[in-house]
């Protein structure tokens, strides 16, 4: 054989997510999809010089003249899909794996063969649904091009590979570099729900509540990123393993364990695993009687730091071992409060501020229910439930302060009065030191780090916001409320695909949830989406309980695909509702505003003004607003606010 036969070769292998199953449920759906991701990307490759060698069931394999080519290829493959996918039903999506690797490859017969042939084949398997994985051999090559940014998923064993490959992830545009694999940070840590192995349902929240106090302590300390009960508790009862949810979360680090309650006696059995390897670091049992049990999470916090050798010093051991609460009962019901309060629906919000109302009969010198209370308040006012506004946020404050008085150490009461500053008050330099006080005391506290970005938006300090929404959303990933908090920072920054992807994301997980197909509304028009933004439109006009605000996205809609009297009739019949029926009537500022008509726009912001329901991160960055903030009275109302003019 002649060593033309034989040439170094970058290789790419493609593999669809998910085609098997659907083949076997539904055949000719699965035949549709497959044809039209081969006209999709047989064109992507063609340009890149790629050379289609063969296909292989769903995948390809395909060869390219320059390893630089195929990184590139790959990458506009999955950015073609990705925008393919952002209005279509999870059922059609279409999702690729493609690995890229260099090395020695064999021609024969119009075929290619070899090690490296070999290899491609097998590294697919390390990408993501719609991600990239290329081996060390293609990183050396791209490693110093700006163009491409990398993340290292460390040395893997691939299946009939005998050495270990290096591999690396790379990045789409947009994406955040989220480590995975090996890669995972140790600091980074979850606390799963420990299992309660007793019969009787009413110890479950024995254990919830030493979940939260280990949460709450651990958080306190500066060296960890602890992730949100919020986000963790979405796996209580779950049969995943501590690895795969570590990947999930994107944690290093899982403790885990139960609680078995007998009369008066606890024991608690907990454990600490590397993620990396799942493997076990140290395990620790505890018998104590029931009034003790809420001790153990300053030892637990202590082991954990320890292990992970964060630094304690004298002011973070203070915190750790900070009383614990007296009375179980009142935590008990604390803890009911906000599992009912995290729910953020209607029906919800009186059953919480029920538990509340009950803990502090308890205990009046608790200070967690205050928070609860004030936070229950801050929602009634924000989404006008059963009370005014303006009546729900003094309650709110009043029940902050007192949170604050009885324990000024306590994040959760410091944040409660910067949310209330922020959206009520306007009392920016106050609302951010406290937002500030609170970070520092609790820097994992996720409800924190979203009313900075809130104020931050509204202060108009644009890249500062995002950055914390990010935050916010890295310490609670599974929290609909934050990750809408993130959805509108990437909308106000400009990054429409990554806001998309969010709100598909937690539509997948509740297809009904009004607040995603509100904010997709809005990202399809600024896409030019129109069409499917007019049909998301109808779409939260079947799932919203406020049906006002639902018609001002369709008649918004509408304005966009250029259907302005369409639009005008809408509006004319909304202009009589009070702002009472709106959560935000920053929609109908917008509309008249697109319409052309800015004196009803103002009209507009007056009454929300009186209403207590002026959305200023809104207003400060939506790219709905750029012909409203043209007009002088824009700066004249940021004065009346208290805030400097920043037009954007």
């Amino acid at each position: 054989m002649s060593l033309a036969d034989r040439r170094l070769s970058s290789i790419m292998f493609t593999d669809m997510v998910g085609y098997t199953s659907l083949s076997e449920s539904d055949e000719a759906l699965a035949l549709v999809l497959l044809e039209e991701h081969r006209q999709i990307v047989r064109p992507i490759f063609t340009r890149h010089g790629g050379k289609e060698v063969k296909t292989i069931g769903d995948g390809f394999l395909i060869e390219f003249p320059s390893v630089l080519e195929a990184v590139r290829g790959a990458i506009e493959v999955q950015e073609a899909l990705r925008s393919r996918n952002l209005s279509t039903p999870k059922e059609r999506r279409i999702q690729l794996r493609v690995a890229v690797h260099l090395g020695d490859v064999e021609h024969r017969e119009g075929d290619v063969y070899g090690d490296a042939v070999n290899l491609a084949s097998r590294m697919h398997e390390l990408a993501e649904p719609g991600g990239i994985c290329i081996t060390g051999q293609v990183f050396d090559l791209i490693r110093n091009n700006k163009e491409f940014r990398t993340v290292s998923q460390g040395k893997r064993q691939l299946k009939n590979v005998n050495v270990p490959v290096e591999a690396y992830r790379v990045l789409l545009p947009g994406e955040r570099a989220v480590p995975s694999g090996s890669a995972l940070e140790p600091n980074r840590v979850a606390v799963l729900p420990l299992a309660m192995l007793s019969s009787d349902p009413q110890d479950e929240y024995l254990a919830d509540g030493l979940t939260e106090e280990v949460i709450n302590t651990l958080s306190s300390i500066p060296g960890l990123k602890v992730i949100a009960r919020t986000s963790t508790m979405k796996y209580k009862g779950a049969t995943k393993g501590a690895g795969e949810i570590a990947r999930e979360l994107n944690v290093g680090t899982v403790l885990e364990g139960s609680v078995r309650k007998a009369g008066s006696k606890v024991r608690v059995n907990v454990q600490m695993v590397d993620a990396r390897t799942e493997e076990p670091v140290w395990a620790q049992t505890y018998d104590r009687e029931l009034e003790d049990v809420f001790a153990i999470q300053s030892d637990i916090a202590g082991k954990v730091a320890e292990a992970l050798k964060v630094q304690l010093l004298k002011e973070q051991r203070a915190l750790i071992e900070r009383k614990a609460p007296e009375n179980i009962d009142a935590y008990v019901l604390y803890l009911r409060g906000r599992h009912q309060l995290e729910q953020r629906k209607k029906e919800d919000l009186k059953r919480a501020i029920g538990y509340f109302e009950e803990a502090v009969r308890k205990d009046p010198s608790y200070a967690l229910p205050y928070t609860g209370l004030a936070d229950s308040y801050t929602q009634m006012g924000r989404h006008d439930w059963y009370m005014r506004p303006r009546e729900a946020f003094e309650k709110a404050k009043s029940y902050a302060k007192k949170a604050q008085e009885i324990d000024d150490s306590l994040a959760e009461a410091h944040a409660s009065l910067g949310a209330i500053e922020i959206i009520y008050d306007w009392e920016w330099k106050k609302a951010e030191e406290h937002i500030r006080r609170a970070i520092q005391l609790n820097p994992n506290y996720a409800t924190a780090h979203y009313w900075y970005s809130h104020l931050l938006f509204a202060t108009g300090r644009l890249d500062e916001g995002v950055e914390e929404a990010e935050v916010a959303h890295v310490l609670d990933p599974l929290s609909p409320a934050v990750a809408m908090g993130l959805v509108q920072a990437y909308l106000f920054a400009g990054r429409y695909d990554a806001a998309i992807e969010e709100c598909r994301r937690h539509l997948d997980i509740d297809p009904s949830y009004p607040v995603a197909h509100d904010f997709l509304v809005h990202l399809y028009v600024q896409k030019g989406m129109l069409e499917d933004a007019f049909r998301e439109a109808e779409t939260l006009a079947k799932v919203s309980d406020r049906k006002e605000e639902s018609l001002a996205h369709v008649a918004y809609a509408a304005v966009a695909l250029g259907k302005k009297e369409e639009a005008k009739n809408l509006m004319g019949g909304l202009a009589a509702s009070p702002p009472d029926n709106y959560s935000n009537p920053t929609i109908l500022i917008a509309v008249w505003s697109m319409l052309g008509d800015n004196d009803r726009a103002y009209e507009w912001l007056e009454r929300a003004y009186e209403a207590g329901k002026v959305a200023f991160p809104s207003l400060r960055f939506s790219p709905d607003l750029k012909d409203f903030r043209a007009d002088p009275r824009y700066d004249q109302f940021l004065r009346r606010a208290k805030l400097e003019s920043t037009v954007v």
